[in-house]
């Protein structure tokens, strides 16, 4: 029987991500995260110093073949979740096909995030 991916190695694996998305969010649009507490959320990072308030947030979603799903979303001022991407437990970012299988995308999840967040900060 498969073991269940631990939610810690998201957990592990969030630190390295969320440096990278800090960074990169910073040097492209002079953006500041810092890290908050949030229920529900592995990891939760927030805005600092934008008129409009926003968190990174990253959540778990278990699959039905015992594995674990990270869903990466933009939560706005109005509660509102604008979902960016899916990742593995590595951060790839995956897409779900018709059949039904997650595969991994070209496009990097700390692009993703960076492209998702300049939309909503319009």
């Amino acid at each position: 029987m498969e073991t269940i991916a631990s939610s810690d190695r998201f957990t592990f694996g969030s630190e390295s991500f969320f440096t990278d998305v800090t960074d990169l969010l910073f040097h492209k649009e002079g953006v500041q995260l810092t890290s908050v507490s949030a229920p529900q959320s592995v990891a939760c990072y927030q805005t600092k110093g934008l008129e409009k308030n926003f968190r990174l947030r990253l959540v778990l979603i278990p699959l039905m073949n015992g594995r674990l799903l990270g869903r990466l979303s933009w939560l706005d001022g109005q509660g509102v979740d604008h979902v960016c991407c899916y990742v593995n437990e590595a951060f790839d970012c995956v897409i779900r096909k018709s059949d039904g299988v997650w595969i991994k995308q070209a496009k990097s999840a700390e692009k993703v995030c960076l492209q998702c967040f300049v939309k909503l900060d319009k």
